[in-house]
């Protein structure tokens, strides 16, 4: 394995966020000029890095994102709002120029008053 792999799988791992690069190179025999170097001269390394990162945090995130469908189907306005900002791009700025709703909660007030969706029990 290369000083750049090595580096790659140090940075991307959630653990070593509060370690710094003289603890890596204490631990592999590497000199920080060269750690310096690497990062100045190596364009895709940091690219790598959070490729290899996202996919660190590719299972807590779905995790996430299973508790907050659960909070917005049980009624949670706060959690729908941010699941439509999330996975639709949805933008609030529109709806108020095109509905005249304030707000996200504002519109489900809405629609529950036009019966469009149910009160939850």
């Amino acid at each position: 394995m290369t000083v750049r792999d090595k580096y790659i799988q140090y940075r991307s791992s959630p653990d070593n966020d509060d370690k710094s690069d003289a603890y890596f190179c204490t631990q592999n025999a590497v000199s920080l000029d060269e750690i310096r170097e690497m990062k100045e001269e190596d364009k895709k390394l940091y690219p790598d890095i959070l490729k290899y990162r996202r996919a660190a945090y590719a299972e807590r995130m779905s995790k996430i994102d299973a508790a907050l469908f659960r909070a917005a189907e049980g009624g949670d306005t706060k959690a729908a709002d941010l699941l439509y900002r999330r996975f639709d791009g949805w933008n609030p700025k529109i709806v108020e120029e095109t509905n005249n709703y304030y707000s996200f909660t504002d519109l489900v007030k809405g629609m529950r008053q036009t019966k469009i969706i149910k009160r939850p029990m």
